[in-house]
């Protein structure tokens, strides 16, 4: 059931369609394993913060907003969005470009859209790291979700994700597999920031989020 604070995105109807879309490719190609629930508060405004170790990441989020009839606001790499097909799906989705050099520009229509009502989602690493930068699964984040949270009042949801890493490893193509790979979604209780500290609050999001992963038995998030 989706909580009736969170106002569907002027999108939402298309992003519905694209969501059952990305549901039925993702399946296609790993044994997915989706929450029965998805706890959210229901009197604040809402980050939902996820790990990222594949490109495979926004199809298993698009997943689950269909699985709940869910719609977001969804940071995604400016880059992606220049060009091509994949851009213009992420533009008729109301994705938000965001990078370096676009940094203001999202935080600020990141925060506007939380302040409608809206959730919003993202993945504070804020890009691909390398296994070797994981630390109980994760890599470092970085503090745009905490200074987004502390203007908006916003609960940060933790979301857990293992195994699109490997469906879709970093810097190589997808791969089809026998059987397929199983790809799990967790979902941890809502983190309130309340130090102004972005850096630690960034650390306290992906510690949230490294627990997340321990519950779903993903081996990298054991230390």
């Amino acid at each position: 059931m989706v909580p009736p604070a969170f106002r569907p995105t002027a999108q939402h109807d298309w992003f519905q369609r694209s969501g059952r879309w990305f549901t039925r490719v993702t399946r296609a190609v790993a044994d997915l394993d989706l929450p029965e629930v998805l706890p959210l508060p229901d009197n604040r405004p809402v980050i939902l913060a996820a790990n990222h170790r594949s490109l495979l990441d926004l199809a298993v989020a698009m997943a689950v907003f269909s699985r709940f009839g869910l719609s977001s606001r969804i940071q995604v790499r400016a880059d992606l969005m220049e060009k091509g097909p994949g851009a213009r799906l992420l533009h008729s989705i109301g994705a938000i470009p965001t990078s370096t050099r676009h940094r203001e520009s999202s935080e600020r229509a990141s925060i506007e859209a939380v302040s409608a009502g809206h959730l919003l989602s993202l993945m504070p690493e804020g890009r691909l790291c390398r296994p070797d930068e994981w630390v109980r699964g994760v890599g470092p984040g970085r503090p745009g979700v905490s200074r987004i949270a502390l203007a908006t009042g916003a609960v940060v949801v933790p979301i857990g994700m293992s195994g699109t890493e490997r469906v879709w490893p970093r810097g190589r193509p997808p791969r089809l597999q026998l059987p397929r790979p199983r790809v799990r979604v967790g979902v941890g209780a809502p983190v309130e920031l309340a130090s102004t500290n972005h850096a630690d609050n960034s650390q306290q999001v992906m510690e949230a989020i490294a627990d997340v992963l321990v519950h779903l038995y993903d081996p990298h998030a054991v230390t």
